[in-house]
């Protein structure tokens, strides 16, 4: 009776270690993805904070990203980022969504 109540104990050890391990993997994707939206959400905020900027020293919206990129500073990674800038006017706030690109 002895070996049975070690078998168990060895069984049950490695079910936590193996969940322990999968628990590890699952936090450390979690890790990545929470620090590529911030990375995301820092491109948003540049884009929008030089928009913001050129409105309060120009008293309108810009046009275009181009603007933004050449007059106010503005840098964003296009090798790695989509930004989809929306102009509806020059007193009007523009929509801004940045998106990470896939590979592939």
């Amino acid at each position: 009776m002895g070996k049975k109540r070690i078998s168990r104990l060895t069984v049950l050890s490695v079910i936590l270690f193996v969940l322990v391990v999968v628990w590890f993997i699952v936090s450390v994707g979690n890790a990545g993805n929470a620090a590529d939206k911030k990375r995301t959400d820092s491109v948003y905020s540049s884009v929008m904070n030089g928009a913001v900027l050129c409105y309060s020293i120009e008293g309108e919206y810009p046009a275009d990203l181009d603007y933004l990129k050449e007059n106010y500073g503005v840098i964003v990674d296009s090798d790695r980022y989509v930004v989809d800038y929306r102009y509806f006017g020059a007193n009007i706030r523009p929509t801004v969504v940045v998106a990470e690109k896939t590979e592939g």
